[in-house]
Formats: structure tokens, sequence, C-alpha cells
């Protein structure tokens, strides 16, 4: 069976009449819409096929048919992204959002303000991932020293993380040591990716070939924090409250099995870090997620940059009966916006 423009167009109108009502949408209701000569039992032969083709099911208790995961995809793939070209290339914005964050915020504040907006703008669960440190740059370090031979290292990324860490090391080093470790690894290593620092990158002088050791623990202390960063990604979320509110999940059934979803932060960090490729944005729909409990949602997401390579992931998790072509321009404001506040060039 062919799917024919005609019911192209009935399948539109059903997803955008269910997208708007959550409820399940009737042959008249799509007649009224469509304001054509089709008749009612047209439209209702057209929805029956569609029905049996997969694009569309309808509850038991119902006349009225809702999209299936297959009709919302062809909607996606089909409709949404074809309308989003065309705005792209009309230079037409889908949605204009004005973002009022300080470039001087750390980090970690303009990533929580950023979850705060969007789960705003979207009443859907908005979740940030912030960018792991081996796609960050260096930018300086200090180093303190506390009395009983103990040390504090700061490092300060590009991006403008902060991690520190508290060591001991052999040796009598004193505190103009300390400053002349912290001017050799700030001039040495300010620009470079975390990712790549090693010992092998110092040059030293031979007067200052005795801070060797201390300046290997420094650079093994910066490994370490990148690979902590690798076990722990952060992810910032937001708009719990106005997600529970969304018609589908008012099931305490349902609720309680979203309930575990959104607590579940180690999970979140998994659906926004396993996307393919660098570009454009991921649309997974219902079954598509392949996680427990997840039939009813749907997740999108980009990655953001920073200093024009992939930093973190931004997205939103929300009801399969979302408007995916306001969501889709939501997120790419956002994630324009996030990448330049982001990109201090270091």
């Amino acid at each position: 069976m062919k799917l024919t423009q005609r019911k192209k167009e009935i399948l539109q109108e059903t997803i955008v009449e269910f997208i708007k009502r959550a409820e399940p949408v009737s042959s008249q209701s799509i007649a009224r819409k469509l304001g054509s000569e089709l008749s009612p039992a047209t439209i209702r032969k057209e929805m029956a096929e569609l029905e049996e083709m997969g694009y569309l099911t309808h509850p038991h208790t119902s006349a009225g048919r809702i999209p299936t995961d297959m009709g919302y995809r062809y909607y996606v793939d089909h409709i949404v992204y074809e309308k989003l070209n065309l705005a792209s290339k009309n230079k037409k914005e889908v949605v204009s959002i004005d973002l009022m964050v300080d470039k001087d915020m750390g980090l970690e504040a303009i990533l929580e303000r950023y979850s705060q907006l969007l789960a705003k703008f979207t009443n859907y669960l908005s979740m940030i991932v912030a960018p792991n440190i081996s796609q960050s740059k260096f930018r300086h370090i200090e180093l303190i020293r506390f009395e009983g031979g103990s040390f504090l290292l700061v490092l300060i990324t590009n991006t403008g993380r902060v991690y520190k860490r508290i060591f001991s090391l052999e040796g009598a080093y004193n505190d103009l040591d300390l400053q002349r470790v912290t001017n050799i690894l700030n001039s040495q290593l300010k620009g470079k990716s975390i990712g790549e620092i090693g010992a092998e990158n110092i040059r030293l002088s031979e007067g200052e070939s005795y801070l060797i050791l201390f300046i290997k623990k420094v650079i093994e202390l910066v490994k370490d924090c990148e690979e902590e960063s690798l076990l722990h990604d952060r992810v910032f979320v937001h708009g719990i409250g106005e997600f529970l509110r969304q018609l589908e999940f008012m099931n305490l059934a349902k609720l309680h099995d979203i309930l575990a979803i959104v607590e579940n932060e180690y999970l979140l960090a998994k659906l926004l870090l396993n996307l393919p490729g660098e570009e454009g944005f991921t649309v997974r729909i219902g079954s598509e997620i392949q996680e427990r409990g997840t039939d009813d949602l749907s997740l999108i997401a980009s990655k953001y940059r920073i200093a024009g390579i992939p930093g973190g992931v931004i997205g939103v998790l929300g009801p399969k009966r979302m408007d995916y072509y306001r969501v889709i321009g939501v997120l790419n404001t956002f994630r324009e916006n996030l990448s330049y506040v982001l990109d201090f060039g270091g």
C-alpha cells in the first residue's frame, strides 16, 4: 500500500491535531481541518489504511486515532525537517528568544541558568551535560602550600570549569618554587587541549631541572581530573514540575515510571551522551529510546560547541505529543547562544 499525497496530508493533520489536544482524532475533525471535498467517510477509510500501514492506531475506548512511533517518525523526518530547512533558507527564525546570560559567570552558573530557561520555554524536562575536561583547554593553574608539606592545585579550563586537588610530595619546596612551577606551566600549557597535555610538553632550563618531579606530579593530577570527569558527567536538569503536569502522565502507574527516569541522573546523562555524529539534532521517539518506561517519551538533543569543537550536549525530554518543530527551533537557539557564550577563545 502506497503513502499517497492524500494520506500524507491526513497523517500530518492527525498528528498536528493530536499534539494540540491530546485526544484521539476523528475523521470529522480532519474533514473540518482540511476543508476539502473529502467526506468523513472517505477520510475514515484513509485513516483505517494508515492504521493498517502502521502510522496510526486507536485506543480501544475511542473511534478516533492517534499516531504511532512510526507515524511520528515520518512526521519528524519528512514534515518537521522540511519546514526547518525552509525556514533556514529563508533566514527565518523558528523562534526568537532573548537569553540574558553574563559571559563572566562561571561555567556551572551558566549551564544552570540555561537549563532553567530551556525548561521555561519548552515546559519539558531540560538537560545539559557539561563539557568534558578532555574537550577543554588549559587556561591556568594556581598552587598553594600548606603547613605540614601538603599543597593545593587549582586547575581552571577555558570553559571556566574549576578542579581542585590536595596532594603531598617529598622534598623541600618553598613558595618561590611553587611560583616558578606555576609560571612554567601557565606559560607553556595555556591554550593546549587538556587531553593532550603531558610532561613531555614542558621545557626546563638547567636551573629549573630540580622542579621536574613537582611538575610531573601536577600534570599527573591534571590527568586525574580528566579521568574523574569521564566517569562523572555533570547533568543540569530542570523542569520536572512542568514535565509531570503533561496530560500523558496523569496516570499513577505511568507517573511512577516517569519519576524513576527523571530522578536518575546517570540515565539522563547516558541518553544525552549516546548521540551519533557531531552535527544536527537527534530525535528519538518512544521505543527508539530503548530504556524501560520511555515508551511515551521523546528525546530531542544536540551537541553544542566550544571553540569550534563539540563540547557538551543540550536536550529536552518530553511526551511524544510534543511540538517538534517549535522545540527543535528553541533548542537550536539555545545551542547556538550557549556555544557563543562558552567560546572564550581560551
